[in-house]
């Protein structure tokens, strides 16, 4: 219905209107392109229509007469010397494009929509029958447009071209008009003889462990990175993938067992990212998690290719005595090289110096992740009547959930009102015990927004053994909440003890217990203190932009990028 009629019926009405009301600009650039050079003021050329048919395109002459014709701009080794005065400033703008407006009124073009392939540009037409962007009516801007335009390559433009062609709707067009005004107004993505630009930036490669993480703690210094650099993801599919492809940014997928120790499938991911750094040739690596930290640091050490590591918190790795010795071993072959090991805290990093898996030099400590203070807003402390703690996590012992629930019992039995919102999903067995526990402990499953849960809160509770940084404790904090957690490097560092929450021993189900019944007692006007003062500690020292900032200045600063 839209794109058959709707769609059309806007294209029809908004040009006549436009046509009418630039008469005059359509004069004034006509008067300038005459006296600027010899011929006529319109350009016409052949052009792919929509299943591949063909038009006349019109646009007004940005060339000198001599040009020659039918050939893209890229292909010239000087394009700029080709171009007019006039018509350089025409092309900047994109006012060369307004006599298209007459395609739009007669119907081979659209307001929105691929732009429009050259006849012969055989390379871009296969490439957009591959993603179905030829099946589309041609656009005077579009999605490929906003992103890039002359800086991108073949392949990404048919690909955003075939990401626009699957999801064309009313709002998708409405974004990519008013992102059309503000790219023509930053001069963004114009780069004469540039088609393709951007493949000649260097290109970073990201390899984790989960696409839904990434893309929901890392995807500003993502988008940061990508204003310099190609970037390529390289993750199991686990949400988010297509929001990322979205952004212009190319994704591979591999299979992955996170807690897996399957020896066959643990080689089967090491050849893998061994093919993909083949094929790729990227010009810098930078991993997420344990099995791309070694497995990828390996591959990237071989092969000569600079690459940093992010250490997100040690986990399980170094507690068990023989694993220890093998993960230590693993780790140190595999960082000899890394130009840059991130940690979240400085004991986790210290870990590493005492083992010897690095040296200082190749250490940078920082802030988690950091927390964007707009998207976790302050939100109004609840008045409800009966208290609600919340812990978000996934389910497991290491997150402390078996001392969680000794005391939330301990304290049922004292006769305590009280609710605990569990928000996640299971990696252990503990659905029995939660159902035990209905009556007081209410299971929301995983939940893609968790705002409106920390919104409900009294208190957030986190008794984990073991974090890098616990963006769960950030993100309450941010949104005004105190918190209850362990006194352990990576949840410590998000809190003032008693100030902007309470720390308690870690696998300490009484020290728990003290808290949590603290907590209680506190007047709602105390808690609500705590929790203005929580947001004004993120502010202070865990602002996204400032992470994002440090973590590319220091990318940068191996000279690699």
């Amino acid at each position: 219905m839209y794109v058959r009629i709707i769609k059309r019926l806007l294209d029809l009405i908004i040009s006549l209107i436009a046509f009418i009301i630039l008469i005059p600009l359509f004069i004034i650039i006509a008067l300038a392109i005459k006296t600027n050079s010899k011929g006529p003021v319109f350009f016409r050329q052949k052009r792919v229509a929509c299943n591949k048919e063909y038009f006349n395109i019109y646009k007004f002459r940005t060339m000198y007469q001599e040009t020659p014709q039918d050939v893209p701009t890229h292909l010239f080794s000087e394009a700029i010397s080709f171009i007019t005065p006039v018509g350089s400033f025409l092309r900047k703008t994109s006012l060369d494009e307004l006599p298209q407006l007459i395609n739009i009124i007669k119907g081979e073009m659209s307001f929105i929509g691929p732009r429009p392939a050259l006849w012969n540009q055989y390379d871009l037409i296969e490439e957009r029958d591959e993603y179905g962007a030829n099946n589309v009516r041609p656009g005077l801007s579009g999605w490929a447009q906003i992103n890039g335009r002359d800086e991108l390559d073949i392949q990404t433009k048919a690909r955003l071209d075939g990401y626009y062609a699957s999801h064309i709707s009313f709002l998708f067009d409405l974004r990519c008009f008013f992102g059309t005004f503000l790219s023509v107004f930053r001069e963004e993505g114009v780069v004469e003889g540039g088609t393709g630009s951007l493949s000649k930036r260097k290109k970073v490669m990201i390899i984790t462990n989960h696409s839904y993480m990434l893309y929901h703690f890392r995807k500003e210094l993502i988008t940061s990175l990508k204003q310099q650099y190609d970037i390529v993801l390289v993750m199991p599919y686990v949400g988010h993938e297509d929001d990322f492809q979205a952004m212009g940014i190319r994704c591979i997928e591999t299979k992955f067992e996170r807690r897996g120790t399957n020896p066959f499938k643990e080689m089967k991911l090491f050849k893998r990212y061994k093919q993909i750094l083949k094929e790729e040739h990227p010009d810098y690596v930078i991993t997420y998690s344990i099995k791309p930290n070694i497995y990828a640091g390996i591959l990237c050490k071989k092969m000569h290719i600079p690459y940093a590591v992010n250490v997100q918190g040690l986990g399980t790795a170094f507690e068990k005595r023989y694993l220890s010795k093998v993960v230590t071993k693993l780790y140190r072959y595999a960082l000899k090289r890394a130009e840059t090991v991130f940690f979240e805290n400085k004991q986790n990093a210290k870990e590493f110096l005492d083992r010897k898996i690095i040296n200082k030099d190749q250490v940078k400590v920082l802030n988690g992740a950091g927390i964007n203070i707009d998207e976790y807003a302050y939100q109004a402390y609840p008045t409800h009547e009966t208290f609600h703690f919340l812990y978000l996590g996934r389910i497991m012992k290491e997150k402390g959930m078996d001392e969680l629930f000794a005391a939330a019992q301990r304290l049922r039995e004292e006769n305590n009102s009280f609710i605990i919102d569990i928000v996640g999903f299971f990696e252990d067995e503990y659905e029995k015990q939660i159902n035990e526990m209905k009556d007081f402990v209410h299971f929301h499953g995983f939940q893609e927004n968790p705002i409106p849960y920390y919104a409900e809160a009294d208190c957030i509770v986190m008794p984990s053994y073991h974090e890098g940084l616990s963006n769960v404790l950030l993100e309450a904090s941010a949104i005004g909440r105190p918190v209850i957690t362990t006194n352990i490097p990576g949840c410590k560092e998000a809190v003032d003890d008693k100030t902007t929450g309470l720390l308690v021993k870690v696998r300490d189900s009484n020290s728990l217990y003290q808290a949590m019944k603290q907590m209680l007692e506190t007047s709602a006007a105390k808690r609500k203190e705590m929790g203005l003062a929580a947001r004004q500690k993120i502010i202070n020292e865990f602002e996204k932009s400032k992470v994002v900032n440090e973590t590319i200045q220091q990318i940068q600063k191996g000279g690699s990028l």
